[in-house]
């Protein structure tokens, strides 16, 4: 019976699963009449199977019918780019940059024509906004578009899950005399305290994370840190510090209302530990504001306290059965996050692995079995989503879950209410002392892998399964052959004479990766965001841990950026560059530094690597005329890479005997300032690349730019609009669009 029962839950779920892989979306009632022919068909004969089938085609249609809703919400491309007034709430924590402000904003009721709610970001001085306020703007708008690249984190869909229906710019904006409910303004004052009584401390912003779930002032190299060791999920208000604190508080109330007759004679003392559970754990979700995976936290606790207040005996698998069906139910698109896979599969692994111990064990055997299983369970999403295992992980989680969840957050906690600092003082050096050990596992190894397909999860998760049986039974060596596909590579090796280039969608900058047989080079990295957003995650996804060499093509933010933060993590023992001698980057660098020079020349594999540009006899006139010319030779097709080069540039380069290219990464993004006429029709390219950002306030590429090269029969990409390019040269050209090889329904057309 429960394992009927368990199966039909699972048949909804993959139902939504099945629509989140969609690449758009479907009409609703084909599958809702399979839904109801099925579940007649389970009437009459072979009820399990039918009712299953049937529970699928609903689980799709419940999730067709949410998505459409909330694309219906998603700003209407009539509205892009015009400036236009709406009034509403801060929905959230502001978050300060060095740019400005971030916030969520909710339009007012009379704003029919927008989404419910907006990303905003307003330039210059940061904090002028508070949780709460109310506010009239003046705001250029546009679709929800992020950028798209191989190993890069899925941020629309990121901004699906959170029902943000556009993003923009503020222009203006005057503050109006109403303020709205008092969560976020509670959150807020509290956010504030904390920078008050923790004004130069390293790890303010983990404090504040785990208080009131703003997580924006952690460091970029603490999040480093954490990724590598494995703890991220410690560092918020998730759901394991919700379940810790609520069962804290849940054994505090037993215990004290045990000791209390006149309370004992009238309650249960475990009905009375159910709601003090339930209580503390919504409370501390509403410290977080409420946030989507906080949710999810406090349905599976409450159905697992409605089951407890039952008291029947029931299978704790079907208690997480329940709660994992109600969040799916409630938000479907709970399945396309990262976290909520690694939270229910962990916890689904300690109930599986705990339900078959057999006997007691000493506490510190169950502990390290704990951490084995966790990790096991993680293992197979953590090699899908990064391809990498962080091999410390069992280690750090071991020390960094009690001292963060059982001593750090309590303290935290009680430390809002403290006046004096010292406890919410007490708690950040507790976590300095923790990281200083989080900083001491980060010398062990991590393994890198290919990142398996999708589909290799469910045989894993199997696998996981059978692994996770005591000892002695066959099955489990089993285990191991479901999860070898994990671990086989998919993606074909390259050959000598063979190279890959990967025009990575960088927004408005450049950045190309060019590996060979045994060699990897980068040409220009960027802006600075585009470090930890784009490169590394590239990098890692293609098994890159070092360069060969660097290419820094001119002294422009939008194509060295984010050189800093790449080498920091991803070195490189040479760099070509055309900046200056005393520029910032080079205080720290090791590395030996080449100038780009025309005609220095190098072959990796059979391929020909040799700068045409710049040339010392021609004196440069702007940054972007001593941008460095690489071209890329492999005896059957040419790969050019003329950064901002103008049309002065350009001649020269004609006159050196340029000819045929097959692939042209269009020079300075399709300005007006390049491209001349003789340039196109000499290099006459099958591939005309533009790196550009969507809608860019540069209006790159400009249309003439286009249909000159249209003109000239070459095919026109932009990075905006098919995200990342990977060409694998060989004796053809195979051609990859990120965006048309991952296709998905929330991504929104980008044409204009």
């Amino acid at each position: 019976m429960l394992i009927a029962y368990l199966l039909l839950i699972a048949s909804f779920i993959c139902g939504v699963c099945l629509l989140q892989a969609q690449p758009g979306l479907p009409l609703l009632w084909p599958a809702l009449s399979i839904a109801a022919l099925f579940f007649l068909l389970s009437r009459w004969r072979l009820p399990q199977l039918f009712l299953m089938l049937s529970l699928l085609a609903l689980g799709f249609s419940w999730a067709n019918w949410r998505a459409q809703i909330r694309m219906a919400d998603r700003l209407n491309p009539v509205l892009e780019q015009q400036v236009i007034e709406i009034t509403g709430f801060v929905s959230d924590l502001p978050q300060a940059s060095r740019f400005g402000t971030r916030f969520l904003f909710k339009p007012d009721a009379t704003n029919t024509r927008l989404p419910g709610k907006i990303q905003l970001q307003w330039y210059g001085q940061a904090d002028r906004v508070k949780a709460g306020e109310h506010w009239r703007f003046l705001v250029k708008l546009k679709q929800v578009h992020v950028q798209s690249n191989p190993g890069g984190f899925d941020l629309e869909s990121w901004f699906l899950q959170q029902d943000i229906g556009a993003t923009g710019t503020v222009k203006s904006g005057v503050l109006l005399a109403e303020k709205s409910a008092g969560l976020h303004r509670i959150r807020a004052h509290l956010r504030d305290r904390i920078h008050h009584a923790l004004p130069d401390a390293p790890y303010r912003g983990v404090i504040i994370a785990l208080t009131v779930g703003d997580q924006g002032g952690i460091l970029p190299e603490q999040w480093q840190r954490f990724a590598a060791t494995g703890v991220t999920h410690l560092i918020s208000i998730s759901g394991l510090h919700i379940t810790l604190l609520a069962a804290m508080a849940a054994a505090t109330c037993n215990g004290l209302w045990r000791r209390i007759p006149l309370l004992a004679a009238r309650f249960a003392a475990q009905r009375a530990a159910l709601i003090a559970g339930v209580i503390t754990a919504f409370c501390y979700c509403l410290l977080a504001g409420m946030a989507i995976p906080t949710q999810r936290t406090l349905f599976m606790l409450s159905i697992a306290a409605i089951c407890l207040w039952r008291a029947q005996a029931s299978a704790i698998s079907a208690i997480w059965a329940a709660a994992l069906l109600v969040t799916v139910v409630i938000d479907p698109f709970a399945v396309l996050s990262i976290g909520f896979w690694l939270s229910y599969l962990t916890v689904g692994a300690l109930l599986w692995a705990g339900s078959n111990q057999l006997g007691k064990s000493a506490k510190w055997k169950t502990w390290v079995s704990s951490q084995a299983a966790a990790t096991l369970a993680s293992a197979p999403v953590l090699l899908v989503v990064f391809g990498q295992l962080p091999l410390v992980s069992p280690l750090a989680n071991a020390f960094a879950i009690p001292i963060v969840s059982i001593l750090i957050t309590p303290l935290a906690l009680a430390g809002l209410l403290d006046p004096s600092g010292y406890l919410l003082y007490g708690a950040e050096r507790l976590f300095a002392a923790t990281d200083y050990l989080l900083q001491w596992c980060t010398a062990l190894p991590t393994i890198a892998f290919n990142m398996p397909g999708p589909i290799t999860l469910l045989p894993a998760a199997f696998g996981v399964m059978l692994l996770l049986l005591p000892r002695g039974i066959p099955a489990r060596r089993l285990g191991l052959i479901c999860c070898l596909p994990l671990f086989i590579s998919s993606s074909g090796s390259i050959q000598p004479g063979q190279y890959r280039a990967t025009v990575l969608d960088v927004g408005q900058g450049l950045a190309v990766l060019v590996q060979t047989a045994q060699h990897q080079l980068l040409f220009d990295t960027g802006q600075l965001p585009n470090g930890e957003r784009v490169l590394l995650p590239a990098l890692r996804s293609a098994r890159i841990r070092q360069l060969d060499a660097l290419i820094l093509s001119h002294n422009d933010n939008d194509h060295i950026g984010a050189a800093e933060p790449l080498l920091k993590n991803m070195p490189s023992p040479l760099i070509w560059h055309s900046l200056p001698d005393d520029h910032p980057l080079w205080a720290n660098q090791k590395a030996k530094r080449q100038r780009c020079q025309t005609g220095t020349t190098w072959v990796w594999d059979k391929v020909r690597f040799r700068f045409i540009w710049p040339n010392e006899q021609n004196t440069a006139r702007s940054d972007n005329a001593q941008s460095c010319v690489l071209l890329i030779d492999n005896g059957q097709h040419r790969l050019l890479i003329p950064a901002d080069i103008g049309k002065h540039e350009e001649a020269r380069l004609i006159e050196q005997g340029l000819g045929q290219i097959d692939i042209l990464l269009v020079p300075h993004h399709g300005s007006k300032t390049s491209s001349s006429i003789l340039f196109v029709k000499q290099t006459s390219p099958q591939y005309a690349i533009y790196s550009a950002a969507y809608l860019n306030h540069f209006g790159h590429p400009k249309p003439e730019i286009t249909a000159r090269y249209a003109a000239a029969q070459a095919q026109n990409l932009r990075t905006d609009q098919t995200g990342a390019l990977i060409f694998d040269v060989g004796e053809k050209i195979k051609l990859t669009r990120w965006r048309h090889a991952h296709p998905h329904y929330w991504h929104q057309p980008t044409g204009h």
